[in-house]
């Protein structure tokens, strides 16, 4: 599994401080536990971190470790089979794009950004168009026993329970036929604690026979009543910070409401 650079980590900066490279070295040997050893990066960012890193005092050791983790190109085999999707799509965190960001999510892996106050997070929201997903962080030793584990299928994944009680849920119908079978179904499905709301009704799937039609990785399942003549279906937005969680989630919305 490959990590992704972070560049807006870097952005503006001219140099990194000795803590930032002390905790990135600490990092690299808890992902060498877990066999992760590569970190992809485009050429300028690549080019541009190495001069940072040679600003070092220590510069010599510090460089072993960086030629063994940060790769260039960006390209390999699992980005290019994902090219339509990123290039289809506007990827920005607040207001910046961000290339390593929209990988991590495509790929459902993780990225890697250079230590500071301000990345120390274990999430980071990107917007793809105007629709937030959520990249996994590593910054700190804390994030690789976070994310590494469930990226691998070696821990569950932790869900995130909604913190809004089941009537202060909304519910957002088209205004079709079919709209009074859609409310019932969605004020027993707001009891689900994984979902925050219903976003907005499907077309007709008339021909539909899966409950669960689609998972996104920003958060967004959407489901099919196949019970229903015309397929009637919805829209519902989850606690799923990644495509895995909101697999998961979608796994129990199954098993829980995925009947008549």
């Amino acid at each position: 599994m490959d990590l992704f650079f972070n560049e807006l980590s870097i952005k503006d900066k001219d140099g990194i401080d000795h803590d930032s490279v002390r905790i990135m070295v600490i990092v690299y040997k808890e992902l060498l536990k877990h066999n992760v050893t590569t970190c992809r990066i485009s050429h300028e960012d690549n080019v541009k971190l190495f001069q940072m890193i040679s600003k070092m005092p220590n510069s010599v050791n510090v460089r072993n470790f960086y030629f063994s983790f940060f790769r260039s190109p960006y390209e390999s085999e699992s980005v290019e089979k994902n090219q339509e999707d990123y290039w289809g799509h506007s990827w920005t965190h607040e207001g910046d794009e961000c290339i390593g960001l929209a990988l991590a999510v495509l790929l459902d892996s993780a990225v890697f950004s250079i230590y500071s106050s301000s990345w120390n997070i274990p999430f980071i929201e990107i917007l793809k168009d105007a629709s937030s997903s959520y990249a996994r962080n590593i910054c700190v030793n804390e994030h690789v026993s976070m994310h590494i584990p469930q990226l691998l299928g070696e821990a569950e994944a932790e869900l995130v329970r909604c913190d809004l009680q089941s009537f202060d849920k909304k519910i957002v119908l088209r205004n079709d036929h079919g709209k009074d079978v859609l409310e019932d179904f969605s004020k027993r499905l707001v009891q689900c604690p994984y979902l925050v709301g219903i976003v907005n009704s499907l077309p007709y799937n008339p021909y539909e026979r899966k409950f669960i039609k689609k998972v996104r990785e920003n958060g967004l399942i959407e489901i099919v009543l196949p019970w229903t003549d015309k397929g009637y279906g919805i829209v519902v937005k989850t606690t799923g910070r990644t495509l895995r969680e909101t697999e998961k989630i979608a796994e129990i919305i199954q098993e829980e409401y995925g009947y008549l």
